[in-house]
């Protein structure tokens, strides 16, 4: 018994050293990689390993994350009078979606401690009491929060619109994140808007697919968060790319809560650009011009719950439990 425990310990090693890893048909077991589970055995930044497909070698290292998430608790929906999913207040709709992410946040940090990310949030809130319990959510992470009361007058000569318009404060907020991305070095950033509820795996998934697509085709990418609806609604021709955890189509449209590269942000900044400085249909016009020359993805089945009104097309994903999520 001794003997072969030696032996199997000194075949791990020739094993890997050889690059390979074991796996153990009889048990389904990886004793090579200390018996992860089969759906956990990439390594951040090294490897990526999905069953039955084998590894990847990660070339494209995400080295930080900068995240950065658009708040107005004053606005129920921009440019709409519909009602949202569930018709509770905007209020508890951010706070639903900042503990969202703030769960998935710490998952991940927990697994991987080293790794750089930063917060920051847009709020045009200006109300002292949704200050108070965005604070008392973040007491939950390990690291400071960018909080940035936003006062949409900032850009009052940049946007071509009625400044009295709700869009306007739309686009200028949104305009405010992307300035934020741009002068900031962060490696990749994560674009969020206010009314999304998170899967708990949102943020190790999204880094660790964009590692491994990224690494796979040599380019940078979009990767979108939601699967909408709007997807399903006609005929296109998609691909469908294994990543970290799940399967991703390929897309020719985004929202405006995407994840991209500095890469991406500087050599198209005239896109981000356009998109804010006109009330363009749809609003996202000149991002979608990024998906015709990038690779732009989202997951399969939804990592984000857009808690729009139900009928939405770009609301509610297919096949998730929306009242289970929203209980939690």
């Amino acid at each position: 018994m001794i003997i072969k425990k030696i032996l199997k310990r000194i075949l791990i090693i020739l094993n890997r050293l050889s690059g390979y890893e074991i796996i153990d048909q009889n048990e389904f077991s990886f004793p090579s990689l200390k018996n992860k589970k089969f759906n956990d055995l990439s390594t951040l930044n090294k490897k990526s390993i999905v069953l039955p497909l084998g590894e990847v070698a990660i070339t494209r290292k995400v080295k930080s994350l900068r995240i950065i998430v658009r708040t107005n608790s004053n606005i129920h929906i921009s440019d709409q009078n519909k009602k949202r999913i569930f018709n509770s207040s905007k209020v508890n709709y951010i706070e639903k979606s900042l503990q969202s992410l703030v769960i998935s946040i710490n998952l991940f940090k927990k697994k991987f401690k080293d790794f750089k990310i930063n917060l920051t949030i847009v709020d045009q809130s200006n109300d002292q009491s949704v200050l108070k319990k965005f604070n008392e959510i973040f007491l939950k992470l390990d690291f400071k929060v960018e909080i940035v009361a936003f006062d949409k007058n900032e850009y009052k000569h940049e946007i071509k619109l009625d400044y009295n318009k709700d869009v306007f404060g739309n686009l200028s907020s949104l305009l405010k994140c992307f300035n934020i991305a741009k002068n900031n070095a962060d490696d990749v950033t994560l674009f969020l808007e206010d009314d999304y509820l998170h899967k708990e795996s949102l943020i190790e998934e999204m880094i660790m697919t964009y590692e491994r697509i990224s690494s796979q085709i040599k380019k940078e990418l979009l990767l979108v968060p939601a699967d909408y609806p709007y997807l399903y609604m006609s005929e296109r021709l998609t691909n469908i790319l294994v990543g970290s955890h799940r399967h991703w189509q390929t897309l020719d449209k985004v929202l405006c809560s995407f994840m991209t590269s500095k890469e991406i942000i500087d050599l198209y900044w005239d896109n981000f650009l356009l998109t804010c400085q006109n009330h363009n249909d749809p609003i996202e016009k000149h991002l979608n011009e990024i998906c015709k020359q990038e690779i732009c993805l989202s997951p399969i089945p939804s990592l984000s719950i857009h808690m729009a009104n139900s009928n939405s097309i770009f609301g509610i994903p297919p096949f998730v439990d929306i009242k289970n999520e929203w209980l939690k």
